[in-house]
């Protein structure tokens, strides 16, 4: 089982900024600097996916952030720029909650042995960050692996984001489901390796991604409205 996160295992906290937390984060570690608040806002993720035309997927979050500070005759070597990364990160157990249904979804996977691997586009967080906040996010058990854009340095469609959970949860990708709110990123993403997506449908209207083809169509393989009725769907296809 592989599972996106933001939007489908997490919901975020509407009372919760994550740029403020960043912010304040970023203030403590390395004192006040004007520039935080642009850099956290700099659409890093257009320019990254436009940076390599030939591999539109590709995500160097530090290289891009590199090139942002010296545009801006920033000093980059004032900062270690990977602890800056680690700054910026908010934890999901701060900035968000499981979502209906996740707890119990998860709690069924592991009955039912099935490895569990989150898979995720981030910018800023790499594996390990997931990785030291499962307990607090009451999933301490539950997850085999994560794999993040950042830590492996494409991001979803991109093959190479799903070939890494493949290999933690040690399957093909013909025994593997992935479960997401993202029909381009995650379900056409699966499908196209071999794997059943199935897609969470958003309660609200779908944001497009940037990258997502203006001509872009996919049909999951099943399409639910809450975690909780995923049990019933790998039911039918355990069987």
């Amino acid at each position: 089982m592989l599972f996106d996160v933001g939007g489908t295992l997490l919901r975020g906290r509407p009372e919760v900024s994550p740029r403020e937390r960043s912010l304040a984060q970023l203030a403590a570690r390395f004192g006040e600097r004007d520039w935080y608040g642009p850099l956290l806002d700099a659409d890093l993720l257009t320019s990254m996916l436009a940076d390599d035309p030939a591999e539109p997927l590709r995500q160097r979050t530090l290289e891009m952030v590199r090139r942002w500070l010296r545009e801006r005759a920033v000093p980059d070597d004032a900062i270690d720029l990977e602890e800056l990364r680690r700054v910026c990160v908010v934890p999901g157990s701060v900035s968000g909650e499981l979502a209906p249904g996740a707890g119990a979804a998860l709690v069924w996977c592991r009955e039912h042995e099935l490895r569990t691997v989150l898979v995720s586009n981030t910018l800023w967080s790499a594996a390990e960050d997931f990785l030291s906040d499962l307990g607090s996010l009451g999933l301490a058990g539950l997850i085999d692996g994560v794999v993040t854009s950042h830590s492996v340095g494409y991001r979803k469609p991109h093959p190479a984001i799903f070939e890494g959970a493949l290999a933690i949860a040690g399957v093909a990708a013909r025994d593997a489901v992935m479960v997401g709110d993202e029909p381009y990123q995650d379900v056409s993403g699966a499908q196209r390796l071999g794997m059943r997506g199935v897609w969470l449908r958003p309660p609200g209207p779908r944001p497009i991604p940037v990258g997502e083809p203006s001509d872009f169509a996919v049909t999951p393989d099943a399409q639910i409205e809450s975690l909780a009725e995923l049990p019933e769907v790998l039911e039918r296809w355990l069987r």
